[in-house]
C-alpha cells in the first residue's frame, strides 16, 4: 500500500492510496492510469449533466424517486466503463472488436432512453439491466 500523487487527465491532483504488492511496477501503471481519466468529481459532473440530459422518469412518486437513484449509479458506471475504453487503441489493447464497441454503444444509448421507474427498480444489478438492454436490442432485429 501506498500513497501517491497524482493528476487527472482534468488537471486535477490527488493523493490516492494504491494498495497491493508492487511487482512488476503496478503502483507506477496504476499511478499513470489515473492520468487518463477525470477525477470523481468531474465525472460527477458529467452524470449529473448527462442526467439532465434524461428523459423524465414515469411511474408512482416512489418509484421514481428509488429508479432516480438506481439510474444515476448506472450512469455512473456507464461513464467509467465508456471512460476507460474512450480511445481506440484502449479497446483494441482489451481485445475489443468494432462490432462490440458499436453494442456497447448501442446498449448505453438504450438504458440512457429508458423512461419506466419500474424498469429501472427490476433492473437495480447494472448486469441484468445490461444483459437485458442487449436483449431487447437483438429483438429489434440487431
Amino acid at each position: 500500500m501506498a500513497l501517491c500523487g497524482i493528476t487527472y487527465r482534468c488537471g486535477h491532483t490527488d493523493t490516492v492510496e494504491i494498495k497491493g504488492i508492487n511487482w512488476f511496477g503496478r503502483r507506477k501503471k496504476k499511478a499513470a492510469w489515473y492520468g487518463t481519466i477525470d477525477c470523481p468529481a468531474c465525472r460527477a459532473a458529467k452524470v449529473r449533466r448527462e442526467l439532465n440530459s434524461l428523459p423524465a422518469l414515469e411511474g408512482s412518486d416512489e418509484q421514481v424517486a428509488r429508479a432516480a437513484d438506481i439510474r444515476e449509479k448506472m450512469m455512473e458506471l456507464l461513464e467509467m466503463l465508456d471512460e476507460t475504453q474512450e480511445d481506440h487503441d484502449g479497446r483494441a489493447e482489451s481485445g475489443a472488436t468494432e462490432e462490440r464497441t458499436e453494442l456497447a454503444d448501442r446498449t448505453s444509448a438504450w438504458l440512457k432512453a429508458q423512461a419506466s421507474a419500474s424498469w429501472w427498480v427490476d433492473h437495480q444489478e447494472p448486469v441484468h439491466a445490461i444483459l437485458d438492454a442487449q436483449e431487447a436490442l437483438r429483438g429489434q432485429g440487431d
